[in-house]
């Protein structure tokens, strides 16, 4: 079986973000309980998480593909970049364990 190019599903999970960023900022939308930022403090460790995966794949990607000498160190600035959305996935969790028990 082959292999298909993700960026579709990443601008999928783009526009979700940034339909909920924007039903938040308008007033469309809002949390009602603890419990719910609670649960969405979760959600985006979890997508934090599956995003510092897929920068970590790319980082280590980018250099096979191409022989071009810039690769190397486009690939080291992303790989850098998986290690800031790692840490931000800790700090979500942070926040997340925070208000677990918020009611």
């Amino acid at each position: 079986m082959g292999t298909y190019d993700p960026t579709y599903l990443l601008k999928d999970a783009v526009k979700s973000v940034s339909r909920t960023a924007e039903a938040l900022a308008g007033g469309q939308a809002a949390w009602d309980r603890p419990r719910d930022i609670s649960k969405s403090l979760e959600l985006l460790r979890d997508l934090v998480g599956d995003l510092s995966q897929v920068l970590l794949q790319q980082a280590g990607a980018l250099p096979r593909m191409t022989g071009d000498s810039g690769a190397p160190a486009a690939g080291r600035h992303i790989a850098e970049a998986a290690a800031i959305a790692a840490q931000l996935g800790n700090q979500l969790r942070r926040a997340h364990d925070a208000t677990d028990g918020v009611r």
